[in-house]
């Protein structure tokens, strides 16, 4: 009987741990992350990989985010992911779908991003002032709002010191406002992914690409590449976001949605423009060893052309901005004084 008791009691306990393993293991929430970027490219190790760690540890393993082994969507449907609920978080740019974000493109425009950290920042401050309000992303959760380091002149054959050298060249663009500018210095724009960007290159699909350096060491195309012109303050600088399902948000505990808010927002936003710049410069450095005076600042004369190319591009926005809520002019004012307030 003694042995009975026994026996009955081990079995209770297994249960009752059992139940217990049960209740814990469903108080973790384990969240998808659109992996559709190279997991070791050190925007994903040292920023949003780094940021998934962060979260289980302020949640105490509550809330875990995992990346997918391949991704659930191509970076164009990469927003739509995430509101459809395929996705429960993605980071990427706004330009991959083109005119769906159209207030973002304030901070496309050339010249403008001289410094990536400071200038997220003052954009998800700006987001946060002007754009949330008008409903924008009110689809989703928004973890940051961040700029990409300024994008450069990358030719594989044919250096770019006039603008007439730009002339019936092929040129893969990131962006509309960059396509339609170019196309005023009779380039003509190639849309594609950056994960396309090495075939383009190497079949001779394009004669070069408009991006920044890091991206050209970081994605190894610089033996693609034998000429860079460097934009001051950037030929363009990207938009990105990195969002949250409404749905998955709303069953994460009161607590433990301020725990990652304070992980998030401005912080967020910080930290990947410092990624950037910090891999900007290693990237120019090491073009600039490779090609020595291949690698070459716009002249003068450069500039002004590509400065006239953009004039009807940022009128435009201006009026976009007022369609969708916004004043264009107070909006810019406000997010070039937030930079200036931070240098």
């Amino acid at each position: 009987m003694k042995k009975c008791r026994n026996l009955a009691a081990a079995l209770c306990a297994s249960i009752s741990l059992t139940v217990g393993g049960n209740a814990l293991a469903d108080d973790t929430l384990t969240l998808r992350y659109n992996q559709w970027f190279p997991s070791s490219h050190w925007s994903q190790v040292d920023g949003l990989l780094d940021f998934f760690r962060q979260v289980e540890t302020v949640t105490d393993g509550r809330v875990k985010i995992q990346p997918s082994a391949k991704p659930l969507a191509p970076p164009n449907r990469n927003y739509q992911a995430v509101t459809s609920g395929i996705a429960d978080v993605a980071w990427g740019p706004h330009g991959y779908t083109p005119g769906a974000f159209p207030l973002t493109e304030m901070v496309e425009f050339p010249f403008d991003t001289v410094d990536a950290e400071k200038s997220s920042i003052a954009y998800w401050r700006t987001f946060k002032e002007h754009f949330q309000p008008t409903g924008m992303q009110e689809d989703v959760v928004t973890l940051a709002m961040h700029v990409t380091s300024g994008g450069n002149i990358h030719m594989k054959d044919d250096a770019v010191v006039t603008p007439e050298d730009l002339s019936g060249k092929k040129i893969r663009v990131q962006t509309p406002v960059v396509s339609n500018a170019l196309q005023e210095l009779g380039v003509s724009p190639i849309s594609g992914s950056l994960v396309e960007l090495r075939e383009f290159l190497s079949r001779g699909v394009i004669d070069g690409t408009a991006l920044s350096d890091e991206f050209v060491t970081g994605f190894k195309i610089d033996k693609y590449v034998n000429h860079v012109t460097r934009i001051p303050g950037g030929l363009y600088s990207n938009s990105a976001f990195i969002i949250m399902n409404k749905d998955k948000w709303d069953q994460i505990s009161p607590e433990d949605q301020a725990a990652i808010r304070k992980i998030s927002g401005e912080v967020l936003s910080a930290r990947m423009g410092k990624l950037w710049d910090e891999n900007d410069l290693k990237g120019r450095e090491f073009l600039k060893a490779k090609l020595g005076e291949e690698y070459r600042e716009a002249s003068p004369e450069l500039m002004d052309a590509l400065a006239e190319a953009f004039a009807p591009q940022r009128a435009e926005w201006f009026n976009v901005a007022n369609e969708n809520g916004v004043d264009g002019k107070a909006v810019m004012d406000f997010y070039r004084n937030e930079i200036d307030s931070l240098q």
